[in-house]
C-alpha cells in the first residue's frame, strides 16, 4: 500500500509525463514531403478502392436469417449496442466526421502555420486515407451491425448490405486520425515545448464522441469504435513522426 501512494503522489509528473511524450515529440520540427508519400499514398488508395469494390459485391442478409438472430449470441460487452436505434443521433455523428475536417482551416489563417499548410494538410490526409483504408477493409470480414440484432429496427434497414460491415468504425477512426492530426500540427507550430492540455483534452474528447454517437445509433459495438479511435489515433501519430524533421 505504501508503494501504490506513492505512486499516486507522483500522479500530477506521471500526467505532464503522458502529456510531453505526446506532445514534444514535435519539438523544433516542422513537416516535409517524402519521397515515399506517392507510394504510400497509392497502396492506401489501392486498398481502399479494392475495398469498396468488394463491398458493393456483398450481398444483403437474408430476412429469414435476420429473423434467427439472437442478441444473446453476441458477446456481453458489445450486446448493449443490440438495444440502441437512432436516426437522429446516427445524421449527428455523419455530420461531425464530415466536418471535423473543416478544423484544418485554422492553419490557413495562424501565423505560425500558415506557410506550411499544404505539408500539414498532405499529412493529415495520408493519415486519413491509411485509416480508412484499414476502416474499409476490415469491413469485408462482414460482422452484422448491431441494428441487425434489434426488433425495432424496420426490416429493410437491417436487409443492406451496409448493416454486414459493423467492424470497424470508419466514422470514429475518420475522427481520430483528423482530430489528432490537428493536435500534432498545432503542437508542432505553436508550442512545441509546452504541453497544451486543453488542445489534447479536446483531441482525445472529439472522436470519443464520435464513438459514443456511433454507438447509440445503433450502428456499431463497443469494440467497434475502440477498434477505430486507436487506428485512427495510431496512423495519425505513424505520419506525424514520419513527416517531422529539423527546422
Amino acid at each position: 500500500m505504501g508503494f501504490l501512494k506513492k505512486i499516486y503522489k507522483l500522479k500530477p509528473l506521471l500526467i505532464y509525463g503522458f502529456f510531453l511524450c505526446s506532445t514534444n515529440i514535435a519539438a523544433q520540427y516542422k513537416y516535409s514531403y517524402k519521397k515515399f508519400d506517392p507510394y504510400l499514398g497509392a497502396i492506401s488508395a489501392g486498398f481502399l478502392g479494392s475495398s469498396f469494390y468488394l463491398q458493393n459485391q456483398v450481398k444483403p442478409l437474408s430476412e429469414n436469417y435476420i429473423l434467427s438472430l439472437n442478441r444473446n449470441n453476441v458477446n456481453r460487452f458489445d450486446r448493449i449496442a443490440t438495444y440502441q436505434w437512432n436516426p437522429t443521433i446516427a445524421r449527428t455523428s455523419d455530420g461531425v466526421a464530415v466536418g471535423s475536417g473543416l478544423m484544418f482551416l485554422y492553419f490557413c489563417f495562424d501565423k505560425n502555420s500558415k506557410e506550411n499548410v499544404f505539408p500539414i494538410a498532405g499529412v493529415a490526409f495520408q493519415s486519413l486515407l491509411l485509416s480508412q483504408a484499414l476502416s474499409n477493409s476490415f469491413k469485408l470480414t462482414l460482422r452484422p451491425r448491431p441494428l441487425v440484432y434489434n426488433p425495432e429496427v424496420e426490416m429493410s434497414k437491417k436487409m443492406k448490405s451496409d448493416s454486414r460491415m459493423s467492424f470497424f468504425s470508419a466514422h470514429t477512426t475518420t475522427v481520430s486520425s483528423l482530430s489528432f492530426s490537428f493536435a500534432y500540427a498545432y503542437q508542432t507550430y505553436n508550442a512545441p515545448n509546452k504541453p497544451n492540455y486543453a488542445l489534447w483534452t479536446g483531441a482525445f474528447a472529439l472522436p470519443a464522441v464520435e464513438a459514443i454517437l456511433r454507438v447509440k445509433a445503433g450502428k456499431h459495438y463497443p469494440s467497434d469504435v475502440i477498434c477505430g479511435y486507436l487506428v485512427g489515433f495510431a496512423s495519425s501519430f505513424t505520419m506525424h513522426k514520419l513527416h517531422k524533421v529539423n527546422k
